[in-house]
């Protein structure tokens, strides 16, 4: 019977977990972030002004002599005591090496899954692009478009985007520049729980454990006789 309950808590966490968490933002005027979870909607920003609070006369206190701060010198931590200087003495230069390169693979890893686990529903960009002249305003926009139009196909191309769209316009007539900015994203909870979990596992067989038997002096064959 236990194991039907824990069963059920287990299942239902991952069904919780399963739903999309979604994340507004919207910055023209000023910028809107808001936050959506099953039924729950959050106003992150522009945050409500809050009325000040009446502050209360505070009655003036005796100021009492500071006393000398004595502070304690901790002893520094001899070479010797280093784990980290004990284990390059161990290994050398190649299990460093090697510890480095299972900590950066198993990191680059958790990074990969958690990129793939958030999908851009909506992604648009608009820029209004103007300057002091014609001249400017055109280079302005030259580069502008130079610089928006690539990263908008890097993104469509290496991450999930649903709807997007991007669009620069050069302002000849007043000079003045305008941004535009809207973005939806949604994640699910399960797929990052799920990217640390695995990373922790990988960091525990791949850094820890080689970490840990790379303090252990290794015995040279005249003292293993």
């Amino acid at each position: 019977m236990a194991w039907k309950i824990i069963l059920g808590i287990v299942l239902f966490f991952v069904v919780i977990f399963s739903v999309r968490v979604k994340v507004w933002v919207h910055s023209e005027d000023g910028v809107e972030l808001k936050v959506g979870w099953l039924f729950l909607k959050f106003t992150i920003l522009p945050k409500k002004e809050k009325k000040p609070k009446k502050k209360k006369k505070e009655k003036k206190k005796k100021e009492e002599p500071s006393e000398p701060d004595e502070t304690v010198k901790e002893p520094k931590e001899k070479e010797g005591d280093n784990m980290f200087v004990r284990f390059y003495h161990n290994n050398g230069v190649d299990g460093v090496v090697e510890l480095l390169h299972g900590l950066t693979s198993s990191l680059g890893g958790m990074f990969r899954r958690i990129g793939r686990a958030f999908v851009f529903n909506e992604l648009y960009i608009n820029l209004l692009v103007g300057g002091g002249d014609s001249n400017e305003t055109a280079l302005k926009y030259g580069k502008t478009s130079a610089a928006v139009y690539p990263a908008m196909g890097y993104m469509v191309s290496n991450m999930k985007v649903k709807k997007y769209g991007a669009e620069v316009h050069a302002n000849f007539i007043d000079g003045t520049s305008k941004a535009m900015v809207h973005t939806m994203i949604s994640v699910r909870p399960i797929k990052l729980t799920n990217a640390f979990v695995i990373v922790g596992v990988q960091l525990v067989n791949r850094v820890l454990i080689k970490f840990l038997k790379g303090l252990k002096v290794k015995k040279t064959e005249a003292e293993k006789e």
